[in-house]
């Protein structure tokens, strides 16, 4: 029986979709080749913009087209269910660990056991969800009422497949969550002591996914700083650089307090990638929010910055405020977009003539610093000289 995975969103739901991977593999599913009929087909669904809807509604429609098996799960079905007709199995956010055993149990399957999933993997970094769920309710984001509430996962289970994927032969961990920073509030731990314990694993690096400003102190940067193979790659929320349409997000912090945050994070990694998020065209940013914003990117210096559109979602706070014109915030994203690649291209030039270590999948792959990074052939070594900086398919160094 052939499956085929559609995997819209976050990087949570791309482990989701890695974990359901393996089980329905290991129980004798094979992937549908891309001009086959598959016999199931499962939609991970997304729902944090109108796109992101818009996307998932095609997508299951695509899969009913197909005539097998369909599976809808996640963040769409917990706030669209009654919408979807059709479909063999509808799972919400809070249901999808029942996805396994249910697909199983429709095709008269038992579960697999566990085996080694070397081969099944080519690439380098595996993704470990750790927490899921956001308590923060900021007045523009759905996702606290299609995720619920802040959850961390057991310590024990979240170590326990760290060492599997390590003996897989996954030499990057990556350790996700809806919201990462609030990881061990609600069982007395913290992700600096997570951090901690899964370096006593021993992978070859450990990197973050998105963070709170608010995580980082000095004590958290003194901790992962002694941590062998730890990324200097930190992606903190921001939003916006401008203090109103801060508060007006119910973003807790300033950009005053967020630079701070950065000037910390420097002096202990001088060559940390600082990533981030920024929304473009909140119904409360005026053209002199939306400068703020713009003056904030040049004086942070992001590595890279992802831009996005403002999307109301009905439910949320500002779904009551008016919207902009869709125009405004097109032309608000494209010129925000010019000064990001501008500030990119400078960050990455620093590591021109310089050695980088690259973990590498092919004829590429990653610096510490999430650089991507372009080669003739992988080397059996792996650190490369930069040689220049390539503006293709995004940017790129080039060994």
């Amino acid at each position: 029986m052939t499956v085929r995975f559609v995997t819209l969103g976050c990087k949570v739901n791309a482990e989701e979709t890695q974990q359901l991977r393996e089980g329905l593999l290991q129980a004798g599913f094979v992937p549908a080749l891309p001009e086959e009929k598959a016999d199931l087909i499962v939609v991970n669904t997304c729902s944090v913009t109108h796109l992101s809807d818009a996307k998932s509604r095609r997508s299951i429609e695509a899969a009913k087209r197909e005539g097998g098996f369909v599976a809808a799960l996640g963040c769409y079905v917990t706030l669209h269910e009654e919408k979807i007709e059709g479909v063999d199995l509808c799972l919400d956010s809070e249901s999808k660990g029942e996805a396994l055993g249910r697909i199983l149990e429709a095709f008269s399957l038992s579960s697999p056991e566990q085996e080694s999933q070397a081969q099944m993997h080519p690439r380098t970094r595996t993704y470990i969800k750790v927490q899921d769920g956001c308590d923060s309710y900021c007045s523009y984001c759905i996702i606290p009422y299609a995720r619920g509430c802040a959850r961390s996962m057991p310590e024990e289970e979240i170590l326990r497949m760290v060492a599997t994927r390590i003996a897989e032969g996954f030499k990057e961990v990556v350790l996700t969550g809806i919201h990462l920073s609030s990881y061990g509030k609600d069982t007395g731990s913290s992700l600096r002591e997570l951090i901690t314990k899964v370096s006593e694993l021993s992978p070859e690096r450990i990197r973050l996914g998105s963070l709170e400003q608010g995580i980082i102190t000095e004590e958290f940067l003194e901790t992962v700083s002694k941590v062998p193979g730890f990324c200097d790659h930190f992606h903190l929320s921001l939003q916006s650089g401008s203090e109103k349409v801060l508060k007006d997000m119910n973003r807790k912090y300033t950009p005053e307090e967020y630079e701070e945050k950065v000037h910390l994070i420097r002096r202990v990694f001088p060559d940390a990638a600082i990533t981030t998020d920024i929304i473009v065209g909140f119904p409360t940013e005026g053209e002199k929010e939306f400068l703020e914003s713009v003056d904030f990117v040049r004086r942070i210096g992001f590595a890279s910055v992802h831009v996005f559109a403002y999307s109301r979602r009905e439910g949320t706070v500002a779904a009551k405020l008016p919207d902009l014109d869709p125009q405004v915030k097109k032309k608000r994203s494209a010129r925000l977009r010019q000064v990001v690649q501008k500030e990119q291209e400078k960050y990455l030039e620093r590591f021109i003539g310089r050695e980088v270590q690259v973990l590498f999948e092919d004829h590429g792959g990653l610096t510490p610093q999430y650089a991507r990074v372009e080669v003739a052939f992988a080397p059996s070594s792996g650190t490369i000289q930069v040689r220049k900086v390539l503006r293709r398919d995004g940017l790129v160094l080039r060994a």
